[in-house]
């Protein structure tokens, strides 16, 4: 059974709202009409295209750009996997640079050197509570005249600030891309937004999904549950940012895992918070040993090591998993490299995922750390002995 969310009051009202007067079972009814407008609002956007999912907004994005078939997309070699193939799905290849050292965000000092003559456009992602440095990318791109696409999927409500003020993630690229997928922080189930200033990417991405009618849209429903929930977020992403802090404050102690970079010039939403395995973990013996009678011979020795530490917290309550595969390893005829990839690679091999659900619980509101604390505490133990 799924926990009590703080919106199921204001949810429940909505569904009956629309259960009452029938807009349920409309294409186009009042609260998709809502949802579309205070989107455009929050993000200063001009077009707001609702879809069936996130995943599939990438690749609309994409094929709003209306690439030619040999054009390359700049994508970190950490991101989430459904990127990769969106932009193999709407004919492009992708060129793969790393990411900022300590980080989960593509390196903008890379960029240089990632971009090639085929280089057209790329796709930039907020993960795990890092934000990329928009400001600088997108003028970046501007010089270069590529088309950035900016998924803010696991940060919707996330704030950068730069010399104008704050402004939110997904507001700054070409093209920007909201998930509201199972358990993200905005959530129908299902569902995403594309939205964007530029009327001729709006125009292509109607072409694309009209026929007859609209094949890959958000339901009336959908949009009734996503209202109430968007009026709360920025509430909840605050309650998530402080516990974000007062965790990464005490795993201080704990020199075999940290969380990622400062985040003192952001106000990440924490989707997912990320932390890190550290290297220095390979020098506890019991891990040591249990590297040794691994089996796995194609796992680095840091992504072994990394189940050492699963292991004891999977067993409890705590929903916490490893973090995205990256693409190092894909087959060069499927995408082309820029240099070693080592921080993309180290990312991979040492990331650790908790679900937002332990910076606020949906029943009460308040953080649910402290399992995870006692847990981190009982694993030093084992460590240090």
């Amino acid at each position: 059974m799924l926990p009590y969310h703080p919106t199921a009051l204001a949810i429940q009202q909505a569904l009956e709202q629309v259960a009452s007067d029938g807009s349920w079972r409309t294409y186009e009814g009042p609260h998709l009409v809502s949802l579309r407008s205070n989107l455009a609002r929050s993000f200063r956007r001009e077009h707001v295209r609702l879809c069936c999912s996130g995943t599939f907004g990438i690749e609309l994005a994409i094929r709003s750009l209306k690439l030619a078939e040999d054009a390359e997309v700049l994508l970190a070699g950490y991101d989430y996997p459904g990127n990769f193939r969106a932009i193999e799905a709407a004919g492009a290849r992708v060129a793969l640079c790393d990411v900022a050292p300590e980080s989960w965000v593509l390196n903008i000092d890379a960029l240089d050197a990632a971009l090639g003559p085929k280089t057209r456009a790329v796709v930039i992602s907020h993960l795990h509570g890092s934000l990329a440095p928009m400001e600088g990318i997108c003028r970046w791109a501007r010089d270069k005249s590529l088309f950035v696409v900016e998924d803010a999927c696991q940060e919707p409500g996330a704030i950068l600030t730069n010399l104008a003020g704050e402004t939110l993630a997904g507001s700054w690229g070409d093209i920007s891309v909201l998930s509201f997928g199972g358990s993200k922080l905005l959530s129908a189930g299902r569902g995403g937004a594309v939205l964007t200033n530029d009327s001729r990417l709006a125009q292509r991405m109607t072409i694309y999904c009209e026929r007859g009618n609209d094949s890959y849209a958000l339901s009336e429903l959908q949009a009734a549950i996503l209202i109430p929930q968007s009026e709360r977020l920025q509430h909840d992403n605050a309650l998530r940012r402080a516990t974000a802090n007062r965790l990464r404050k005490e795993l201080l102690q704990f020199t075999w895992i940290h969380s990622g970079p400062d985040t003192s010039d952001c106000l990440p939403g924490y989707y997912k918070y990320g932390l890190r395995v550290s290297p220095t973990i390979l020098e506890s013996t019991r891990v040591q040993q249990f590297v040794s009678e691994s089996k796995d011979e194609n796992a680095s020795a840091l992504a072994i090591a990394r189940r050492f530490v699963l292991k004891p917290l999977e067993r409890g309550s705590i929903a916490i998993g490893a973090g995205f595969r990256g693409f190092a390893n894909r087959s060069k005829n499927r995408c082309r490299s820029v240099g070693s990839l080592e921080n993309s690679i180290a990312a991979s091999d040492g990331t650790l995922v908790l679900h937002h659900s332990h910076l606020v619980d949906p029943q009460t509101g308040a953080s649910t750390i402290e399992p995870i604390l006692a847990a981190f505490h009982e694993l030093n133990q084992e460590l240090v002995h």
